[in-house]
């Protein structure tokens, strides 16, 4: 006669994202004396945990959680399973068993070239800085839009193409010193600005300007605005930029044509 074993099974599921927590649903089963046949009857505990931590993307841009113990070193979550935009343009996770979907509340900024921050609402630590390539160099205002390919767990040392694509929508302003901002609408009302210096360059009936970020280094982007593009987008940023290219030409001694 075969013996029963007692049973003690443990499920656990992701359910939710805070700045610097994760939240996890776990429902342990265990047979009890009762007063079945079998002597025994399950019974289902369900617990709800908070974790804190803080969220990181690792080097083959997974999403990764470390868990703040008190004694000894942290220990790491990595979630294997697939990331993209939602309709709000924010991180949108799911396991690879379907069963899990986590969306991820913050923003986006631009910090150098190819790479990418997402930073979280209401946290100083969390934040994912993923390894990009540009989809194209050159951009055009009147698409709204910005591209980039991410490859998303390559064991690989260098981002292989093709991967995920990322495209990420606004509305291009200008901002101060002539510089450029890149609106995003992250639904709900909420609206953030990516702020650029810029290298302005004049052409035929164009104007090229070369981004640059907080620390004035290249981003490898180049917006390519037209005459008529600038005027509809901003009427007093093209007279300064007339003004500008004045004192440029002055300045070299030849004729820019604009």
């Amino acid at each position: 006669m075969k013996s029963i074993k007692p049973r003690d099974t443990l499920r656990k599921r992701f359910i939710a994202v805070e700045s610097d927590t994760l939240v996890i649903e776990t429902i342990q089963t265990v047979d009890k004396q009762g007063q079945s046949t079998s002597g025994t009857v399950p019974v289902s505990r369900l617990r709800i945990l908070k974790l804190k931590g803080t969220w990181r993307a690792n080097d083959y841009n997974e999403l990764c959680f470390e868990v703040t113990l008190r004694k000894g070193p942290p220990e790491t979550y990595t979630f294997k399973g697939s990331w993209k935009l939602n309709n709000n343009q924010q991180i949108e996770y799911t396991s690879e068993d379907g069963r899990d979907t986590l969306t991820f509340k913050g923003y986006w900024n631009i910090s150098a070239a190819n790479r990418l921050v997402y930073i979280f609402e209401g946290s100083s630590t969390s934040r994912f800085e993923f390894k990009v390539q540009l989809e194209s160099p050159t951009f055009y205002p009147k698409k709204g839009e910005i591209r980039y390919r991410i490859g998303v767990g390559l064991r690989q040392s260098r981002l292989t193409v093709p991967g995920q694509l990322l495209i990420f929508y606004g509305e291009w302003k200008f901002g101060r010193n002539l510089g450029l901002n890149f609106q995003m609408d992250y639904g709900q009302g909420k609206l953030k600005v990516i702020e650029f210096g810029a290298t302005v360059t004049f052409g035929r009936n164009k104007v090229i300007f070369a981004l640059k970020n907080e620390l004035d280094e290249s981003l490898g982007i180049t917006i390519t605005m037209t005459h008529k593009f600038l005027e509809h987008l901003d009427a007093e940023a093209f007279v300064r930029l007339k003004s500008r290219q004045k004192e440029q030409a002055i300045e070299a001694g030849i004729t820019i044509p604009f």
